[in-house]
This record gives C-alpha cells, sequence and structure tokens, in this order.
C-alpha cells in the first residue's frame, strides 16, 4: 500500500509556486460559500499553508483544517493565528462522525495512497444531506502546453525505469466511479475560465527549481538529464525558449451529495 505524500519539504515555497490568480480568489472562494451555505461548518482536508482556507476563513466561514505535513500547517497559522488545525491524515480523520456540513480537498487526492478510504472518511463525517467539494482550482481547458510538456517528461522518465505517478487518484474517471460506487450523486460545477500565459522558460525553470511533488522522488543524476532533454524538447517543438504561450484553464469543482 502507497502512503501519503508529505508537503514538508515545500512549506517555506509553496505558496510562492502556487498562487491563488485574482477571479479565482474571488469568485472561486466565494462558490464554494454559495454550495456550502455561510453558516456551514466546512473540513478543508488538506489544508497546507491556508491557500483556501484562509480566504474562506476571512469571509466568516466556520472551518477546520487538517493536513499530514505539520510544517505546512505551522506556515498557515504564521498567516492566520485563529484558524483551527489538526495534524492529520485523511485516512483518520480525528473528528465523530456526521459533525461537518461540508468537506473540502483541494488538488489532495492524487497524493492519498489510501484514497478510497479517505473517502470513506470523508463520507463519515459528513452530517446527512452534506457536500463533499472536491476543487480543482487549476485545470487546463483541452490539450494545454504545460500538460503536453509534463507528458513528455514523464514518458521520457518512464522509459527509464522511472514512475512519477503520485500514490493516490490517477484520474477522474476513477475517482467518480468510487464515488457513485459509494451512492453519491455528483455535479461538476464549473466557476471560471482564464488564460495562463508563460514563457517556456518560465516552465523549464518550474521544473529546474522542483516544485511539483513528482519531481521530488527523482534521482539527482537522472533528474538533471531529464530536464536536458526536456530543453532539448522544447527547443525543438516551439523553436525558442523566450516564446510566450498560453493556455485556458479553469476553476471547477466535483460537488458530491451522498443518499442517505
Amino acid at each position: 500500500m502507497k502512503t501519503s505524500q508529505s508537503f514538508d519539504r515545500a512549506a517555506n515555497v509553496y505558496d510562492q509556486t502556487r498562487p491563488l490568480p485574482g477571479l479565482t480568489a474571488t469568485q472561486g472562494i466565494q462558490a464554494i460559500l454559495d454550495i456550502t451555505g455561510p453558516e456551514a461548518f466546512i473540513l478543508d482536508a488538506g489544508t497546507g499553508t491556508g491557500r483556501i482556507s484562509i480566504p474562506l476563513l476571512q469571509r466568516g466561514a466556520r472551518l477546520a483544517g487538517i493536513d499530514l505535513s505539520m510544517k505546512m500547517l505551522m506556515r498557515l497559522k504564521e498567516k492566520y493565528s485563529p484558524a483551527p488545525l489538526a495534524q492529520a491524515d485523511a485516512v483518520l480523520l480525528p473528528y465523530p462522525a456526521s459533525c461537518f456540513d461540508a468537506v473540502l480537498t483541494v488538488h489532495v487526492m492524487h497524493l492519498i495512497g489510501s484514497w478510497r478510504e479517505a473517502l470513506g472518511e470523508l463520507r463519515r463525517v459528513l452530517k446527512p444531506g452534506g457536500k463533499y467539494l472536491n476543487i480543482r482550482t487549476y485545470e487546463p481547458v483541452g490539450d494545454s502546453v504545460r500538460g503536453q510538456l509534463r507528458d513528455f517528461w514523464r514518458s521520457w522518465l518512464t522509459a527509464q525505469g522511472i514512475d512519477v505517478r503520485q500514490p493516490g487518484v490517477q484520474n477522474r474517471t476513477e475517482f467518480l466511479q468510487e464515488l457513485q460506487s459509494m451512492n453519491a450523486v455528483v455535479e461538476e460545477v464549473e466557476v471560471v475560465r482564464y488564460p495562463h500565459a508563460y514563457t517556456l522558460l518560465e516552465e523549464l525553470e518550474r521544473y529546474e527549481a522542483r516544485v511539483s511533488s513528482d519531481t521530488w522522488q527523482v534521482p539527482n543524476d537522472v533528474f538533471e538529464e531529464s530536464l536536458r532533454e526536456l530543453r532539448a524538447h522544447m527547443i525543438d517543438t516551439y523553436g525558442s525558449l523566450d516564446k510566450q504561450v498560453e493556455d485556458e484553464v479553469r476553476f471547477v469543482m466535483d460537488v458530491a451529495s451522498f443518499a442517505r
């Protein structure tokens, strides 16, 4: 059984490398509150440094947060000390049954090794009639350049015998199938689409900084070689690392209600 991925090593750079764009910070946060209701008691499972939970708390939400990484939680406390937090894995929540009106997961289910067990726990702590929101703040629309580059990089590593897939959910289809097996009715709610522009050099620098957690498990020598291959692929495909590209991305939520 694969264990969940801790983000201890990212605590000091997480906020700088995963900002919340303006439209997401306004329309996205409000959309969460519109679904949960203003009086809801919310659990943010995998709250991290508070990227979503702090804006919700600042708008008056009643919210508790859990995370596997104590360093991420400490960073959140530095930014917003009143936040009620607990260090915990989503597969074993430190809460009684039926105590939350809503549960959130934001870019976290792919990191939880026993993700099916975690879904069971999230359902357990939901009150009857409560909502589970699985949120993607940055999901490409169509075939993005960033996605194409990541596919090339991962394919090259696979050819070297290295699997960089995360321990949790591998695709949305298996995630939805599991929810449906739990008698959940799921609605996809798209909140906003927005353009994300960047240069190829900026994207290469993201890899060099090992921002993404799937870069952490690659041996240093292999990782350096993968960067050389990725750079060459970028130049061969697009002509220049200074080329600016633009992906369309969206803030979207899977909103699940479980049959009683």
